[in-house]
């Protein structure tokens, strides 16, 4: 054999091994590991952090761990939807375990997505009667006695909520001209009063509110989600303890906001629920 025919030889082994090795180390090297186990490391962390006891039978768990590493680690769905104590976004914690001092962190299971943070009205004065409309108030998150979150609804209408904002309640919907009329006769209706929201940059007197869409939530951003990802957040809010806030003073006109129905067993009734607030905040 001549020495070139061994030298092509000898080179194209270097070749194989070296493409040998190079996937080798690729499928043992930690980084492409990380890479390829990252739903793997959120779900583990989702369950790490979960702040109330998961009820997981006929649950798909991993989908329980994903929910609850997007609802607890990424979304910050108690910041708004909790009940807590005023200042809200601020008090969602154990006495004694407020972040915010310094403290060891730890949510407050009896209020954890029970909803009742008020956000105002829409915006400024824009109705007759300088009335810009009831107060907002966050939903009641945790799952009804079927076990479906967010006032029962089905995980079909969850994904049009977070695609479309779509208010299923329509616990504010935009006045009717009687409402209107009655706004004028000095009333409060609980309705969107039609007419431009003023100083919106760009748009001062165009914007119109529409009642049939939530006007508080970051929907336009959550659009963005995967399906996957929306069903994550469903099945875990579906595997967290019902709380049903019948002891909660409901805002004027739409208790629906906040009242949940956990059946004759609930996991976490709101009697049970404030009695726990009382018991947690004179312990350290």
């Amino acid at each position: 054999m001549k020495s070139q025919q061994l030298v092509k030889i000898g080179t194209g082994v270097v070749v194989t091994l070296g493409v040998i090795f190079l996937v080798g180390m690729l499928r043992t090297s930690p980084r492409v590991q990380a890479w390829d186990d990252s739903e793997t490391q959120r779900i583990h962390r989702g369950f790490e952090i979960a702040p109330v006891p998961l009820k997981l039978e006929g649950k798909d768990r991993d989908l329980v761990g994903l929910g609850s590493y997007l609802v607890n680690a990424v979304g910050d769905c108690n910041g708004c939807h909790s009940s807590g104590a005023p200042p809200l976004f601020f008090y969602n914690f154990v006495t004694g375990r407020n972040p915010y001092f310094d403290q060891s962190a730890k949510v407050d299971p009896t209020v954890y997505l029970n909803g009742g943070a008020n956000f105002g009205t829409v915006g400024t004065p824009t109705g007759p009667n300088n009335y810009s409309g009831p107060f907002l108030i966050s939903r009641n998150l945790t799952p009804d006695k079927n076990g479906r979150p967010e006032g029962g609804h089905s995980l079909s209408d969850f994904k049009k909520i977070i695609r479309h904002g779509t208010d299923f309640d329509h616990i504010h919907p935009t006045c009717t001209a009687d409402q209107l009329t009655a706004i004028q006769n000095g009333g409060t209706p609980n309705c969107i009063p039609t007419g431009p929201i003023p100083f919106a940059p760009g748009q001062s007197y165009n914007n119109i509110p529409d009642g049939d869409l939530l006007q508080v939530m970051p929907w336009p951003t959550f659009s963005h989600m995967s399906d996957h990802d929306i069903e994550a957040i469903y099945e875990y809010l579906s595997a967290i303890p019902c709380i049903d806030n019948t002891t909660s003073t409901p805002p004027a006109g739409a208790p629906n906001e906040l009242r949940n129905d956990c059946g004759g067993d609930p996991q976490v009734s709101g009697q049970d629920s404030h009695s726990a607030i009382a018991r947690r905040k004179a312990q350290p």
